[in-house]
């Protein structure tokens, strides 16, 4: 394998890797923001859950069902920012990886021209280090007795 062929490789190898890692973040990005919807899921599960009771209820249960409901409305309302970030960051890391795969897959383009290249040069090479064989049937022939 020649030089360019070999750097070429080298470079499909680096490719290869920032690719794996790109997925692997954009993996790491779609499960946190998997983790913050299925939170919010919870959370409006529990606020909905949470209902009056009919027919007489204590002051003191009444004021823990309303506190609870602030707290669950107010985590909700916290966790707005979060999910927003991280879907962000998720379509980022799904351009990284797009980008990295467009990069890997350029490089291993490259590298089959190159190795094509070097094999017409080789094949070059090849054919003009072969000894001159004169072809029998165009040899001339002298005939005894003609020219002199």
């Amino acid at each position: 394998m020649t030089a360019r062929p070999a750097r070429r490789k080298r470079i499909i190898r680096v490719r290869s890797v920032e690719h794996q890692l790109a997925e692997a973040n954009l993996a790491r990005a779609n499960g946190e923001l998997a983790n913050l919807v299925e939170l919010a899921r919870r959370l409006e599960t529990l606020r909905s859950d949470l209902a009056m009771a009919k027919g007489a209820v204590a002051g003191r249960a009444l004021n823990t069902i309303g506190e609870l409901a602030m707290r669950l409305d107010l985590a909700q309302e916290n966790l707005a920012a979060p999910l927003c970030n991280a879907s962000a960051r998720r379509d980022q890391m799904g351009a990284l990886a797009q980008r990295a795969m467009a990069k890997e897959e350029s490089a291993v383009r490259l590298y089959e021209k190159s190795r094509k290249s070097a094999e017409a040069e080789q094949e070059r090479r090849n054919d003009a280090n072969r000894p001159h064989r004169p072809r029998v049937g165009m040899r001339l022939r002298l005939i005894e007795g003609g020219a002199a």
